[in-house]
């Protein structure tokens, strides 16, 4: 596939391409994209104030916002190529799989992986995989729908 992407996006580049800021922005680094999919890394996961962390831990259901914002980082650079800019909003979350309870406490980046599995006017769905040192952590399958 042909790469959307002319280099890797960094946290302050991913910012600029979602509606979430600070802490709540928790990609860091982006480093493959095609017409399809595209590759993450995360290391909020990480930091004690993570927004997400509750008693010290964070659920692993939480990784579903990482794919949401993955998802939307792959959307936004998909419509810059088209010049068709639109927001959206998740109305599906399914076939979700749950790997462990917690994200792991250690000092190794999350790998988010997205994959396009079908796009219309009105929406799209995702198919997502995210992992920690070849583990797999969370997946599932994610609708989003787009706003006029």
């Amino acid at each position: 596939m042909k790469s959307i992407l002319d280099s890797t996006l960094n946290h302050q580049e991913i910012e600029k391409k979602l509606p979430h800021a600070g802490k709540m922005c928790l990609l860091h680094e982006v480093i493959s994209a095609d017409i399809n999919s595209l590759k993450a890394l995360a290391i909020s996961h990480q930091d004690t104030d993570n927004p997400l962390r509750i008693k010290g831990k964070i659920a692993i259901v939480n990784g579903i916002e990482y794919a949401a914002q993955a998802m939307a980082v792959h959307g936004t650079l998909l419509s810059e190529q088209s010049d068709s800019p639109r927001s959206g909003y998740i109305a599906t979350v399914r076939n979700i799989e749950l790997k462990v309870p917690f994200f792991p406490e250690n000092n190794s980046p999350l790998i988010i992986e997205v994959k396009q599995l079908m796009s219309d006017n009105n929406g799209f769905t995702y198919q997502f995989f995210i992992s920690c040192e070849q583990e797999a952590l969370i997946s599932g399958k994610i609708t989003v729908f787009l706003t006029l």
